[in-house]
């Protein structure tokens, strides 16, 4: 007899009008329960209302008092959690289908039927893409999701690679070539074939894409500069603007560098064959000269020309530097043409680094982790790797090469594709200011340091490169890692810009077309240019389709690491291991550490640091941790920790420090 009661209905709109209402973002526990965290208050959310919602939902709530308590009653659904997502087959005890939702912290089974074009046979544990089809706060009913696509059984070993792409809905296939490539420039090229190009790589790289050869500049008999060629393959010289393999390098903007193996740019029979500069093969190439003096200055303009070269040696990275190491090495160059190109990129590299070092800004020497893979897919070992000399050779040569492509790009075709970072966050740059006069200045000192550190000095190239040299002058890491925290990301931009973090006024890569879809853009402009055919400015939806391909690539690499240091840790949980490790985050939860022998992130509960977490305080503007008012550790701080756990459905490695 109440069911229609105008009068009943008005009175409980009237109740829920009167109640507080919120938006938030629903946060999940080990409980059933759950909270909802707004801007400055988190609610409860008790245990029957959870069912409604899921972790990462934003919704609208309620707030009830009970007893003394405050409470969120789900109300509205703004945003779910899930739309697409990455899930697990299940069969309950009833035999019907559900997914298991691939999230830390998403527990409850969705029940879910399958999408008609799915030909496999699901079983369980079985990978697959889902997406939400009913949500209780927006259907009035159940959570309920459909299968879409099937990814890999649950006992692949490979899992962790094509999990982790269809996550970030990248293509684990190759692109698809064509049945026979043709030229499709028709202009003439210099023959450039006579000349000793070299090209250093890994022993097992095959898409190399550049090539180089130097010599000494000279009058009168002596030596007054070098001249270095620098060939770069050129892909762009088969690929129609119109082909198909031209909207797939569009749309995955780069080769995919993951742990193991690659996923290439281009079909490989142009990165790894056609194009690639193989030794003793004639090949189509960008080149460019590029003069200096005997500082290493830039002495002329660069000079581009299309031609076809021929590389006489493939170098090995491992080679060239025990070789220059004077190391015991079996290894000697076949000829003398090849040793006098090795010694004199040798002397013009450590002209540039020292030429760097007073004008621009070095980068922090930092160890690359490799995963060695059994045919398998499992991982047999981590190989920590640093730059050695050889390394040096081919960024030295490839950092000038880029910075002249900056200035004829500026100068002749007035747009391009150009890699910028401007620095600090101008959000934050009177923080920064306080910051460096703080842990830099003194009584002696600080009247010339507001000068030098002032907002005005640290947004120009001149200014925060000088910062920069300041800190090198500080031992250890941590004023370093704490300013990074203010610094922004790098930018894809039409028109030149300073790059901060190189500290060079303009930086455009070509060096890499095999790799990078910038690169190119950037060989069309400047072929275009050569020989006075028309070119556009690159359209905006090209560089936001490259930061966001940089972006996936690097959460795809990173996410996949994660797995495999999870795979590789297992068994080693019982034997509990200790590391080295460097502080890399501090958080109200505990510290997150790298270790050093392999490179994998361990996270160390605040409880295995300090018995009584009354006495722990985590300063989060210091990224420094205090234990009874003291500061103990602080980012960038080395440590001893030991291996307790390791969760793979979570990808998570869990450490205690070693007092």
């Amino acid at each position: 007899m109440f069911q229609n009661n105008p009068l009943l209905s008005q009175l409980k709109q009237q109740i829920r009008d009167s109640k507080q209402q919120v938006e938030g973002i629903v946060r999940s526990s080990d409980k059933a329960f759950g909270f909802l965290d707004c801007d400055k208050k988190s609610y409860f959310i008790p245990p029957l209302a959870m069912k409604k919602v899921m972790h990462g939902d934003k919704i609208k709530a309620l707030i009830e008092v009970v007893g003394d308590k405050e409470q969120a009653e789900p109300e509205e659904l703004i945003e779910p959690m899930l739309t697409r997502f990455i899930a697990r087959v299940r069969f309950n005890k009833e035999n019907k289908l559900q997914v298991i939702v691939d999230h830390p912290l998403i527990k409850q089974p969705i029940g879910a039927n399958v999408n008609k074009s799915i030909k496999e046979e699901l079983q369980e544990g079985d990978w697959v893409v889902a997406t939400l089809k009913t949500h209780p706060l927006r259907d009035d009913r159940f959570f309920f999701a459909q299968i879409q696509a099937f990814i890999c059984q649950g006992n692949d070993d490979f899992a962790p690679w094509w999990v982790t792409l269809a996550r970030h809905e990248q293509s684990r296939y190759p692109v698809q070539g064509l049945a026979s490539y043709q030229m499709i420039d028709e202009y003439e090229r210099a023959d450039l074939t006579a000349l000793d190009f070299v090209t250093i790589d890994s022993e097992t790289t095959k898409d190399m894409d550049d090539a180089l050869y130097i010599e000494p500049i000279l009058d009168d008999a002596q030596q007054i500069g070098w001249r270095l060629v620098v060939a770069i393959a050129d892909p762009t010289a088969y690929i129609p603007l119109d082909s198909s393999i031209e909207r797939e390098a569009k749309q995955r903007c780069f080769t995919n560098y993951l742990p193991g193996f690659n996923i290439p740019m281009l079909p490989a029979e142009l990165s790894d064959e056609l194009c690639s500069l193989l030794p003793n093969e004639v090949r189509a190439a960008l080149v460019c000269y590029i003069e200096t003096d005997l500082s290493g200055e830039l002495s002329t303009k660069p000079r581009f020309v299309c031609a076809y070269v021929k590389s006489k040696a493939k170098l090995v990275y491992e080679h060239i530097s025990d070789y220059l190491e004077g190391n015991a090495t079996s290894w000697q160059p076949d000829n003398e043409q090849i040793s006098q190109q090795i010694h004199w990129l040798h002397q013009f590299t450590q002209t540039r680094i020292e030429w760097r070092k007073q004008h621009s800004l070095l980068f922090k020497e930092q160890p690359d982790y490799s995963f060695i893979l059994a045919e398998s897919g499992k991982v047999a070992e981590i190989q920590a790797t640093h730059r050695r000399i050889a390394n040096q050779i081919v960024e030295e040569s490839m950092i000038i090469a880029n910075i002249c492509a900056a200035q004829y790009l500026d100068e002749i075709t007035k747009c391009g594709i150009f890699n910028t970072h401007i620095g600090f966050d101008r959000r934050y740059l009177e923080n920064v200011q306080k910051f460096l006069l703080a842990n830099l200045g003194n009584e002696n000192n600080q009247q010339d340091l507001e000068g030098r550190y002032s907002v005005d000095n640290l947004v120009t190239l001149d200014g925060y490169c000088q910062m920069r040299r300041d800190l090198e002058t500080v031992e250890g890491n941590y004023l370093e890692l704490r300013l990074r925290r203010f610094l922004t990301f790098a930018e894809f931009k039409s028109a030149l810009a300073p790059h901060f973090g190189l500290g060079l006024t303009g930086y455009a890569t070509w060096t890499s077309p095999i790799r990078k879809y910038s690169d190119m853009v950037n060989h069309r402009l400047i072929k275009a240019s050569l020989h006075n055919q028309s070119y556009e400015k690159p359209e905006e939806d090209v560089l936001a389709r490259l930061q966001e391909a940089r972006r996936q690539n690097r959460l795809v690499e990173r996410d996949i690491a994660d797995w495999l240091y999870c795979r590789y840790l297992l068994d080693k949980v019982e034997q509990k291991p200790m590391f080295k490790a460097e502080i890399v985050d501090i958080m109200r939860a505990g510290l997150r550490v790298q270790l050093i022998e392999n490179g994998a992130q361990m996270f160390i509960p605040m409880s295995q640091i300090h018995p009584n977490k009354e006495e722990v305080l985590a300063n989060l503007e210091e990224l420094a941790l205090y234990i009874k008012g003291e500061m103990t550790y602080k980012i960038g701080d080395l440590i001893d920790v030991r291996l307790t756990e390791v969760k793979e459905e979570t990808r998570s490695i869990i450490g205690e420090v070693i007092h």
